[in-house]
């Protein structure tokens, strides 16, 4: 099969574009069943409207196809299909000289009868074009009476045909031949309904059968999304993206193909990737209008909400009367709609949304944009439903699956039941989720100098060479001491003193001082610096093949990875790191293999960050397969990390049973070493081993690899194994609390806060928050609501001041279990009544730390549609107005007043979130009151 173009479905075979046809099916089956009655003396011709993207190509498109395969329609009918754009056509004659010239292009190879294409040269050099019209029609009309067919004309926008015709008795002329010849029927498009068809006074009035294209719905949008993806997606994940594209097929398409595999936070964090991906797509359909009507077009699309025409005008500094007759032409186009307002205020919108995204994102890199803050607020409303489905689909499935396969769903459900939130109106806001799978960080050479032989060398040389190596010694011991502008002087020296010295053993020596050098301005993160270093090794000795500069130069590719990686330039990285493979990875010398470890290493590293997964799970394999049983300290840490990260790519890919024998391997094979690298390996092992089986739900099994790493860990000093026993015992007591041992659990969390509450470190910090916040939620579900929220105040007391947003984050998921706390104290008499001041003062507090946080906790917006219950909708939507949060929250804004029965003038992908919004609160309402007002 060939590759689909990106745009234009006519590239299609007629075999792809059966398989590739998946909505607008009814109108297909609509035309074609009336292109079957097309059997007497006159045609119902059709017309297909939609704007630019909705499907008319290809529902055209499909049709043809359909009437080459079917025999019933084969054998009555021959389909013409004009080009998308037929700029050359501006009048009747012109019109029918292009049909010929689509047939004589779609019929070659037929046998007998004249040949077209020369037909077609010789008609070009009529100039009279009635005399043109009636010899073209008249090849025509000879070609269907020798097949025996009638002619099926496929002509795309024939709005803008009509548009450009400079006959004004083209369209009379036409409508007395399609009307007089029924060998010829019409199947056309346009990108708006126009004047020729809907004025009774026009020539092409009442001839068409229309049919409108409308944007495709939620269940259409999921169809098209399986069949480009190859992949289903959760109905809100759908319902979001029918929101973003309009439900433009085009467009969802696009997306499609862009975000297959990923996650919808993923999607929408990458969605300024996908807009530079299709700058050239964008940027063709504004390039395409006239400068004064590309004008009006951006001055909508900064407005981005219905505009008048006066606002328009104002905001593209245009005369009225000119600004709304491009109004006019860009609704012809069907680039613009008519969008609300009143009879002589109508209000204007862009017709596709992308469009308006492309144009925002490419105008405004502000987080506090709104077309930004809509997507944070999506990523945040969306993705969290987008669990809820996968949730309740699994517990439909569970309900009809056969013995075998119900165990795994139950789990599955049991999983998805501990990341979720509570009931919102019973249970807790927010839960801390277990923490993320760690992965080895990339490796660099640090280079010794060497034992050299001293037999021909003179005594001069061996004086310098002990002075250098004392010079790179110092070098290297202030780099461990964390000193290192001063180890950076040590270098130095060791090039101005020796750089120029043709004598071997020293010109090894500057070697290595030039790699170290590169090393530690990469730690000072001096990174062009750094890589010139690095280039400077490469350029001087890539042509010399004395063993020991080869060693510099392995080390300096080696280095010059790294450095690149920090300067987001990972192709790079990896040809530095291929070079090494290639170039070393057949030498038997040592310290070469040290560096070819270590590229195959940072190479499957960087491929694991492009979400290249198989090809560095392939990379890891083959550094085991190479060095797996070599004992060498350096090769033994360089495998223990291929293990170690090959296990978390596996756990990322889902592949968890895998991933286990990932970690086995770390722990079995290098459980006993005592070096720091392989002792922390082997630590965060367990731990990712514990999360991983939380995650295959053998919680049991899970529990035993968070006491491995507290009995084996829990007294030792070092910062890396503070954080993964705090981890460990974090992640254990989120384990107790999904078995229900919820005492002991608090025990789990009471001890990271006694032994690490005191620490500034700041993931402890972190880790700490984390329990406090966990302690809270687990206090709750054991109805000690007190003392919850007492552990929610001590959360609010502790981290207050802190601008950290991971800790800014805990704060809010602190306040919103605080409120669900209150809530269910006030409603079993618990606590007084009268906590509206206080409850306002949390909410005021939560939305001045939203606009400080990279992305929303998952469940803020429920929350804070619960305090619109509690507070009000226009008290509370007063106060989100009165906030810093305004713009990230404004599709919850926009619910509140439209509930309110304000109309409020908004984006129409912030309206439609808003409905969404609204049926949610609906819900909420409903479960706060039991049904009643």
């Amino acid at each position: 099969m060939s590759v689909p173009r990106k745009y234009n479905p006519g590239f299609l075979t007629d075999e792809e574009l059966v398989a590739s046809f998946c909505v607008r099916t009814s109108e297909f089956d609509s035309m074609v069943e009336m292109l079957r009655e097309c059997t007497g003396s006159s045609n119902p011709h059709q017309i297909v409207i939609g704007p630019r993207g909705s499907g008319k190509t290809s529902l055209l498109l499909r049709i043809a196809a359909e009437v080459r395969k079917a025999s019933d329609l084969s054998s009555r009918f021959f389909p013409v299909v004009f080009s998308e754009e037929s700029y050359e056509v501006s009048t009747a004659g012109e019109f029918w000289l292009e049909c010929l010239s689509r047939l004589a292009d779609q019929s070659l190879g037929r046998v007998g009868g004249p040949d077209l294409g020369r037909t077609v040269e010789d008609l070009r050099a009529i100039r009279d074009d009635r005399t043109l019209a009636d010899r073209c029609l008249a090849s025509l009309l000879d070609f269907s009476d020798r097949e025996g067919k009638r002619l099926v004309l496929m002509v795309e926008n024939l709005n803008m045909m009509f548009g450009d015709m400079a006959d004004s008795e083209a369209g009379w002329r036409l409508r007395k031949t399609l009307q007089t010849e029924p060998q010829i029927v019409v199947l056309a498009s346009a990108t708006s309904r126009f004047e020729e068809i809907d004025n009774p006074d026009k020539a092409l009035y009442d001839l068409f059968r229309t049919v409108s294209l409308r944007p495709l719905a939620t269940d259409e949008c999921a169809v098209l999304w399986e069949k480009v993806s190859g992949q289903s997606a959760p109905g809100r994940t759908i319902r979001s993206l029918e929101i973003l594209t309009g439900g433009s097929p085009r467009l969802l398409t696009i997306v499609a193909r862009f975000g297959a595999g990923l996650a919808f936070r993923e999607l929408m964090a990458e969605l300024l990737d996908l807009v530079d991906e299709h700058t050239e797509y964008f940027k063709s359909h504004l390039e395409s209008l006239p400068p004064q009507e590309r004008r009006v077009y951006l001055a909508l699309a900064v407005l981005w909400r219905p505009a008048t025409a006066r606002e328009v005008a104002d905001r593209s500094r245009l005369d009225a009367s000119k600004c709304s007759a491009q109004l006019a032409r860009l609704i012809e186009r069907g680039v613009v709609q008519e969008a609300g307002g009143t009879f002589r205020r109508k209000q204007y919108y862009l017709t596709e949304r992308m469009y308006n995204i492309y144009y925002l994102l490419r105008r405004y890199r502000d987080p506090e944009h709104m077309i930004e803050a809509l997507i944070r607020f999506m990523v945040s409303w969306y993705s969290l439903s987008e669990l809820k489905d996968w949730r309740n689909r699994l517990v439909n499935e569970t309900e009809n699956s056969d013995a075998e396969i119900e165990p795994l769903l139950r789990a599955a459900v049991v999983k998805l039941d501990a990341i979720l939130p509570k009931d919102s109106t019973e249970g807790f806001g927010q839960k801390s989720a277990p923490s993320d799978l760690v992965k080895a960080p990339y490796s660099e050479v640090v280079l010794d100098h060497v034992q050299v032989g001293q037999l021909d060398q003179d005594a001069d040389t061996r004086t310098e060479l002990t002075a250098v190596k004392a010079l790179i010694d110092k070098g290297n011991r202030l780099g461990e001491m964390n000193r290192l502008e001063e180890a950076l002087v040590a270098y130095d020296e060791v090039l101005s003193r020796y750089e120029a010295s043709n004598a071997p053993a020293l010109l090894e020596e500057v070697a290595i001082a030039l790699v170290n050098k590169g090393r530690i301005l990469g730690r000072l993160e001096r990174l062009e610096e750094a890589l010139a270093a690095c280039d400077e090794v490469v350029s001087r000795y890539r042509e010399n093949d004395t063993p020991f500069l080869l060693e510099q130069l392995a080390a300096a590719l080696i280095n010059k990875g790294a450095i690149l990686i920090g300067l987001n330039r990972s192709e790079e990285a990896l040809a530095a790191y291929e070079e090494v493979v290639s170039q070393y990875g057949e030498s038997e010398a040592l310290v070469l293999h040290e560096s070819v470890a270590a590229a195959l290493v940072n190479k499957a590293a960087i491929l694991d960050t492009l979400h290249r997964s198989e090809e560095a799970l392939a990379l890891y394999d083959e550094m085991i397969s190479r060095y797996a049983e070599n004992d060498t300290s350096f090769l033994i840490e360089q495998t223990a990390t291929a293990f170690f990260n090959k296990g978390a790519i596996l756990g990322a890919l889902n592949r968890l049973e895998e991933a286990l024998v990932a970690y086995d391997e770390v722990v079995s094979r290098y459980g006993e070493k005592d070096t720091p690298v392989l002792v922390e390996r082997v630590a965060t092992a367990f731990v990712n081993k514990g999360a991983t089986l939380g995650a295959l739900n053998r919680l049991e099994e899970a529990l035993v690899a968070y006491d491995k790493v507290v009995s084996r860990y829990g007294k030792s000093k070092a910062s890396v194994l503070l954080d993964r026993v705090a981890t460990a015992l974090c992640n254990k007591g989120n384990t107790l609390g999904r078995l229900n041992r919820l005492e002991e659990a608090l025990a789990a969390y009471d001890e990271v806060v006694g032994r690490y509450g005191a620490s500034d470190a700041p993931h402890l910090v972190g880790l700490v928050a984390n329990a406090l916040v966990d302690r809270g939620f687990t206090l709750g579900r054991l109805n000690r609501l007190e003392e919850a929220l007492v552990a929610c105040d001590e959360v609010v007391s502790r981290y207050g001041e802190d601008d950290t947003p991971a800790l800014l984050e805990l704060l809010v998921n602190a306040l919103l279990n605080k409120e669900t706390i209150r809530r269910m104290g006030v409603r079993r008499n618990i606590f007084a009544s009268g906590e509206g001041s206080s409850l306002e003062q949390d909410i005021e507090t939560i939305l001045a730390i939203l606009p400080k946080l990279d992305s929303f906790p998952e469940n803020i917006i429920n929350g804070l549609m619960l305090f619109s219950v509690d507070l009000g909708y226009a008290h509370m939507r007063n106060l989100i107005q009165a906030s810093a949060s305004a713009n990230l929250l404004l599709p919850l804004i926009t619910a509140l007043e439209m509930e309110l029965g304000m109309q409020p003038r908004v984006a129409r992908e912030v309206e439609e979130v808003a409905r969404d919004v609204r049926q949610e609160l609906a819900k909420l309402k409903k479960g706060r009151t039991g049904g009643t007002e």
